[in-house]
């Protein structure tokens, strides 16, 4: 057992090291450098992040889940880290484990950093396991979710906020070559689907064409924030648990961007280059960084990809 996948000893200060090829590439044959020294390798012909590795992803696929467990999924900067934290309290009645981290309560099959996860030690978990993926529908863990005895959650968000806060995600960071390109740049890529994960439409439709599946509830970052409640309900609902008014309180103020900005247990710390992971948190931040020209090039971009699914977003 790893450090990573054993109890956490409160008398130990557990710190997750910055992402390295060496360590955490596992095949560093196959990582590509592209503009700017963006890194990235190939996986079914979608750009993903260097630490999903081939063994680790065919592990994801294999991965046998059980009644029980639980999958929230999204593209990247999605809000699924306030997510997972919803989902955790709403499955232990409001209550974190002590002495503990977000981080050690999530398994991330597919990714050799910054969860390191062995078979052994997924197999040993008591159910429930709540697991965490970034992948599109056909990539999903476990195989085809619809068919699966889990239930998946996947997350959308507004794709302006998204690319802003991806971008400043991305930039200066190991796992993405320390990657130097200026917005400008960033946006381009975006739009044409070369960012880790790939193009935002296809992975968030792929999820979207599936939601009818009864194990499947997709939701959007943006009614998570306008209607926290109501949103709570419907996941305690779906996960087949029943809160009292005083838990749901609990699960909202606990859950705050503040408090979850400011608590040791979610704010993922003891990961090397992630100390300011929660930028803001709010819907419309993309105009701290978009032109009109960019704003009007990303809006035709969004009817003409979305046009006919009935699939819509808040921008503000």
């Amino acid at each position: 057992m790893t450090e990573s996948e054993s109890p956490r000893n409160p008398d130990r200060q557990y710190r997750i090291d910055r992402y390295s090829d060496e360590k955490n590439a596992e095949v560093l044959e196959d990582l590509r450098l592209g503009d700017h020294g963006y890194k990235f390798r190939m996986l079914e012909g979608l750009v993903m992040p260097p630490y999903i590795t081939p063994d680790r992803y065919a592990l994801s696929r294999a991965i046998e889940t059980r009644t029980g467990d639980i999958c929230f999924t999204s593209y990247p900067k999605s809000g699924s880290t306030w997510l997972s934290y919803v989902l955790l309290l709403i499955t232990r009645n409001g209550e974190a484990p002590p002495e503990d981290t977000l981080r050690n309560c999530l398994q991330w099959v597919a990714s050799s950093w910054p969860y390191p996860r062995s078979k052994e030690y997924l197999d040993r978990l008591e159910s429930l396991r709540i697991f965490k993926s970034h992948m599109p529908y056909q990539m999903a863990l476990g195989g085809v979710p619809a068919e699966s005895s889990c239930r998946h959650i996947y997350i959308a968000r507004n794709p302006k906020d998204v690319v802003v806060s991806y971008y400043h995600f991305e930039s200066e960071k190991a796992w993405a070559g320390d990657f130097s390109g200026p917005w400008e740049h960033w946006f381009d890529m975006f739009l044409t689907g070369q960012v880790q994960r790939g193009d935002w439409f296809d992975h968030v439709l792929s999820w979207w064409e599936q939601r009818d599946a009864p194990n499947i509830l997709f939701m959007k970052y943006e009614d998570l924030r306008k209607d926290f409640r109501g949103q709570l309900e419907n996941l305690s609902t779906y996960l087949g648990y029943e809160l009292s008014p005083a838990v749901m309180d609990l699960i909202e103020e606990k859950t705050s961007f503040r408090n979850m900005k400011s608590s040791d247990f979610s704010n993922l710390h003891e990961i090397e280059q992630l100390g300011e992971f929660f930028r803001k948190g709010k819907v419309g931040s993309w105009g701290d960084l978009f032109t009109t020209e960019q704003s009007n090039r990303f809006d035709r971009v969004c009817r003409e990809r979305l046009a006919g699914t009935g699939l819509d977003f808040s921008f503000e």
